[in-house]
């Protein structure tokens, strides 16, 4: 009887508490921030550095092949013609060499051997005076039987011949990688409602360093393909479960902090990269030292902290009360002597929540607007295809500067990040700032086509590299806003089913935007100009969805006043306290003066002064004022 009195009596205190100060036991236990947080989100940060390694390794894995690394061997080849095609080949790739200053000199198609080349000199007769009405002549051409490769490195073209008609099966892979993705995402959904957190990110890791490796290891393009969505699938279930915990243990503003700067270490990850693809020259390798560097998180693991309220929502309240006293140890935080009990109750409460009937088609019962609904999604869907093709082209750009393009990005990428949280916390129209960067670097990315059409070399690059930055600097903007700001626009029993529609249709998007990088057959710049037109189109969508939602705790920003309008303004003030205090005779000079000096207001109190003189009505109100002050002070 006593127990269900303390019991009940609890509930009541704890109702009454949580409605008044809105925070529950876990909070006032754990609280915003402390040690014991920033050991476990350290730890899930880093899981997100080699997730970003195996979905961006593709740019190390299947580089471009340079200029004379493909050799093309037509149908009919017989060895007596292989010493006269290979001085053939050494010329063009001499005269090319030569010619740095334009690209339109004669351009020997990999996919086709010219039949009068093999015949009758094609090369020497034509390297030196090629013009259009030679190329409408000659452009008899016999399609290649094989293809040999001279390139030291081994990557995924020379292992699986991806070039020519074939070129398209490697934006497949990465087609692959974000179905992986997508089916992670939703199996994870699925599996946190029956395995914690902590132990759904122990499975994630092993299975992606065992599929990882396989991936790696394996001697056809089919199994590469399915190994890779697998590992991605993994992937997805570790970096799903590692936001889940992040959520859980922290608050305020601190989740908004910790959730913004979590996209930090997928830039760590692209800035690292480059370091340790140069010690590899098999794609095989650097495969399984990107999956292997695993092992040092799983041992890692044990210090990873589970999320208290979804072991106390599947009633394992015993493991719960451990991570909380460890939390409360670590941060110095007081515990309550009942904190079993309370735990227990507030279990009971989140297990009837969980028992609420709740379904997808609730968000769009019209509580918010559906057209708002339709906006996020496309602004999602737009952002991720930016995310994923801008890292995709740089491998457009040569793989001479690979790695310090990637370097590039990746910084240009915490730029964004570092960004798009000053517009969460500093700004009150952050979806609006959000769009206007992305609508001018969208437009701003069309000036790439007044670039000279002059050989790639470093001077080239360089400027068009200038353009993708830009792209990727305000696109990480965008998504650092959209990753901590899409909640707020459903309440919050629909927020899970929300982010869950909103990342699901992202992804979605995500399984067929690598195809857009076989457009540069038709034109190198035709990608960069529809994700700049994707972007800005975006940019707009944002700017609509700053009519509805703002940052309301953030004070508007008054005009600056000038010294004139200061002195003018802060002179009426101090005359009208000085009409009050001088009613005040009890007061000495020395207070009175100290009154005036210490006397500071804001600067809103300045811009909106009432310039009128003082009625009669506030006249009696501040004697009356006056009068009882003074009484007081008698007293």
């Amino acid at each position: 009887m006593t127990d269900a009195i303390s019991s009940d009596s609890l509930r009541r205190k704890s109702s009454s508490s949580s409605s008044s100060n809105d925070v529950d036991i876990v909070d006032q236990i754990n609280g915003c921030f402390g040690r014991w947080q920033l050991r476990t989100i350290l730890l899930i940060f880093l899981c997100k550095i080699p997730t970003a390694w195996f979905m961006a390794c593709i740019i190390y894995t299947a580089p471009y092949p340079r200029k004379g690394e493909l050799v093309c061997r037509p149908a009919g080849w017989n060895a007596s013609q292989s010493q006269e095609l290979l001085e053939e080949h050494n010329e063009i790739n001499t005269l090319l060499s030569e010619e740095r200053s334009t690209d339109r000199l004669f351009n020997v198609d990999v996919c086709s051997a010219y039949a009068l080349s093999l015949t009758q000199g094609f090369v020497r007769r034509y390297g030196q005076e090629w013009n259009t009405s030679s190329r409408a002549v000659d452009s008899s051409h016999l399609p290649c039987e094989k293809v040999e490769h001279t390139t030291a490195y081994k990557s995924l073209i020379t292992q699986f011949d991806l070039i020519c008609s074939r070129r398209v099966l490697v934006a497949v892979t990465q087609s692959f990688h974000a179905l992986g993705a997508l089916i992670g995402g939703l199996l994870a959904y699925k599996a946190l409602k029956h395995i914690s957190p902590r132990r759904l990110m122990l499975y994630g890791m092993l299975g992606q360093i065992f599929c990882g490796n396989l991936t790696g290891l394996v001697d056809t393009y089919q199994l590469h393909v399915y190994f890779r969505c697998l590992t991605s699938v993994f992937c997805a279930f570790m970096y799903t479960a590692g936001q889940f915990i992040l959520n859980d243990i922290t608050s305020g503003q601190a989740r908004i902090l910790v959730i913004t700067l979590s996209e930090l270490f997928w830039s760590i990850g692209l800035i690292l990269l480059p370091a340790i693809s140069i010690y590899f020259d098999d794609w095989s390798y650097l495969y399984v030292a990107i999956s292997s560097s695993l092992f040092i998180l799983v041992w890692l693991h044990r210090w990873i902290a589970d999320a208290p309220r979804w072991l106390l929502r599947h009633q394992r309240i015993e493991e719960a009360l451990r991570e909380l006293l460890e939390s409360a140890t670590y941060n110095g935080r007081k515990v309550p002597l009942t904190l079993d009990v309370q735990l227990t109750i507030y279990a009971k409460d989140l297990e009837s929540e969980d028992q609420k009937k709740r379904s997808y088609c609730g968000i769009w019962d019209g509580e918010t607007k559906r057209s708002q609904l339709i906006y996020i999604h496309c602004i999602w869907g737009c952002a991720l295809v930016l995310y994923n093709i801008i890292l995709l082209m740089i491998r457009t750009l040569g793989s001479a500067q690979v790695h310090v393009n990637t370097a590039a990005l990746g910084f240009a990428e915490m730029i964004g990040v570092f960004v798009g949280l000053y517009f969460i916390l500093y700004t009150r129209r952050h979806w609006r700032w959000a769009g206007n960067l992305m609508i001018v670097a969208g437009i701003c990315t069309y000036f790439v086509w007044l670039l000279p059409q002059t050989a790639r070399n470093s001077r080239r690059v360089g400027l068009e590299l200038f353009f993708w930055l830009l792209l990727k600097f305000a696109n990480s903007a965008s998504i650092a806003v959209l990753t901590t700001c899409t909640g707020e626009m459903v309440p919050a029993e629909k927020r899970v089913y929300f982010l869950l529609s909103v990342i699901t249709f992202s992804r979605l998007c995500l399984v067929l935007s690598p195809l857009l990088t076989t457009l540069v057959v038709i034109h190198p710049l035709v990608p960069i100009t529809i994700i700049a037109t994707l972007g800005w189109l975006y940019g707009l969508a944002l700017r609509r969805l700053n009519r509805y939602y703002w940052n309301t705790e953030q004070p508007h920003i008054d005009h600056v006043p000038t010294p004139n309008t200061y002195r003018r303004n802060s002179a009426l003030i101090l005359r009208r306290r000085s009409s009050t205090s001088s009613e005040v005779s009890g007061f000495s000079n020395e207070l009175l003066s100290n009154f005036e000096h210490n006397l500071a207001v804001s600067i809103a109190d300045i811009w909106h002064i009432n310039f009128n003189p003082i009625n009669e009505m506030e006249e009696i109100e501040l004697n009356e004022e006056a009068v009882k002050s003074r009484s007081l002070e008698t007293i």
